[in-house]
């Protein structure tokens, strides 16, 4: 496997990324660890594309990843050049789809937070494998080194064994359900597990996405209820809805972290509008209705919504972002919501704070 720095040359955390590409092999995890130390600035992501190889190095780079802070995402890197007879410096970095199989499937779980269709470099969708390493011995012993296959053959344990061992202690540090090793052994031998949408969730092998379910909390004489990302990554903190006692107007305020310091002002801040997709419709909320703030480290968006509020309460899907600078951040996030929430959105709206 190799490693590379690539950058999309915009100015988000995420337009800098880690590409390692290709066969994990016993000295890839000492690759890995030349290459950070020989960067003076390691980006914050690393994009995997990778066939497997060797599953001890898969394991100990996933550690490495881990350690690092690094967010892992599945794709191929391609640098685009605008043209040759251009200018200087008109070449970026794209992220297409790929593929992340066998061993490398175990590095992606080293990621802080992990996604197999990421979010920041949207691609056609890429694919997770997981093999059933233990179903083959020779397989098996590909997986590993030479001096561990010995080790083993000199025990009471048999490959199969020792592997399983290792990958469930592997999953279970990783913070993901060992059931997915189940759900790779059940695969045959020659074959890949791809888990489903649902199992990615289920067995916490990638991220979530969106917002969680919206919950409600007294506030003085009122109610507020709001949702928080799935993701730690994510600017957003948390949406609130309320209603303002001396206004009556219902209301929303996005908490997000503050990642633009260069602005000691919030209303420098380069905000066009907060956008809402309801069912499919898209409003705008310009910057003039807008109010904006900052504290402890955060900025507080407060976005009226009074014309939106019969709709929002109805709304089966609702969605956020801003429409902002790149240097500002941003987010997108949303879902779907239950009955329970559409009335506790609008209890929130007639409970005043």
């Amino acid at each position: 496997m190799e490693f590379s720095a690539a950058t999309n040359k915009g100015n988000m955390s995420t337009s800098s990324w880690i590409a390692a590409t290709g066969k994990i092999g016993p000295e890839t995890p000492e690759r890995f660890r030349a290459f950070l130390a020989s960067e003076q600035y390691v980006p914050g992501q690393i994009v995997l594309h990778s066939p497997g190889g060797n599953l001890a190095a898969g394991m100990e780079l996933g550690r490495m990843i881990r350690q690092a802070g690094l967010t892992a995402h599945i794709g191929t890197t391609e640098r685009v050049f605008e043209g040759y007879n251009a200018p200087c410096d008109t070449w970026w970095d794209e992220v297409k789809a790929g593929v992340c199989a066998s061993s490398c499937a175990y590095a992606f779980l080293g990621g802080r937070e992990r996604f197999v269709d990421s979010p920041y470099y949207p691609t056609s969708p890429s694919l997770l494998g997981f093999h059933q390493f233990y179903g083959n011995p020779e397989r098996g012993s590909d997986m590993l080194t030479a001096e561990q296959v010995t080790e083993i053959e000199t025990s009471t344990l048999s490959i199969a064994q020792a592997l399983t061992g290792q990958i469930v202690l592997y999953a279970i540090e990783m913070g993901v359900d060992a059931r997915i090793v189940a759900f790779a052994s059940a695969t045959p031998s020659d074959g890949l597990y791809f888990p489903t949408t649902a199992e990615l969730e289920e067995l916490s092998i990638a991220s979530g996405s969106g917002l969680t379910k919206w919950f409600m909390e007294p506030y003085g004489d009122g109610l507020v209820v709001a949702a928080r990302p799935h993701r730690s990554d994510s600017m957003l903190d948390q949406i609130t809805a309320f209603c303002s006692k001396s206004s009556g107007t219902a209301s929303l305020l996005f908490t997000m972290d503050l990642a633009t310091p260069s602005y000691p002002n919030p209303d420098d801040l380069p905000l066009h509008a907060v956008e809402l997709t309801i069912d499919g419709q898209l409003y705008s909320i310009g910057r003039r209705d807008l109010t904006l703030r900052y504290g402890d480290d955060k900025i507080f968006i407060t976005v009226p919504i009074e014309a939106l509020k019969t709709g929002l309460t109805r709304a089966r899907e609702i969605d956020f972002r801003l429409d902002s600078a790149r240097v500002m951040g941003g987010f997108r996030e949303g879902g779907e919501l239950s009955d329970i929430e559409r009335q506790s959105l609008a209890l929130a709206w007639r409970n005043c704070i």
